[in-house]
C-alpha cells in the first residue's frame, strides 16, 4: 500500500505539470501576448527579467488598497442605505 501512494503523487504531479504547461502555452499563443512581446517595451522586459518581475509585483500590491477602497465604498453605502430605511421606516 505504501508503494500506491507514490505512484499516484507522482501521476498526480505529471497532470499537474502537463495542464500547466497547456496554460503557458495558451498564454505564448495568444495574440495579444504575442503583439506585445514583439513590441519595443516587450523585447525591453524580456531581456530584463527581474524588472519584469517588479512591475509585475508592483501592479499586483497596488491592486490590493484599491480593492480595499472599493470594498469600504460598497460597505459604507450599504450601511447608509440600511440606516435609511431604518429611519424612515419609524
Amino acid at each position: 500500500m505504501a508503494k500506491e501512494e507514490p505512484q499516484s503523487i507522482s501521476r498526480d504531479l505529471q497532470e499537474l505539470q502537463k495542464k500547466l504547461s497547456l496554460l503557458i502555452d495558451s498564454f505564448q499563443n495568444n495574440s495579444k501576448v504575442v503583439a506585445f512581446m514583439k513590441s519595443p517595451v516587450g523585447q525591453y522586459l524580456d531581456s530584463h527579467p527581474f524588472l519584469a518581475f517588479t512591475l509585475l509585483v508592483f501592479i499586483v500590491m497596488s491592486a490590493v488598497p484599491v480593492g480595499f477602497f472599493l470594498l469600504i465604498v460598497v460597505l459604507t453605502t450599504l450601511a447608509a442605505l440600511l440606516g435609511v430605511i431604518i429611519l424612515e421606516g419609524h
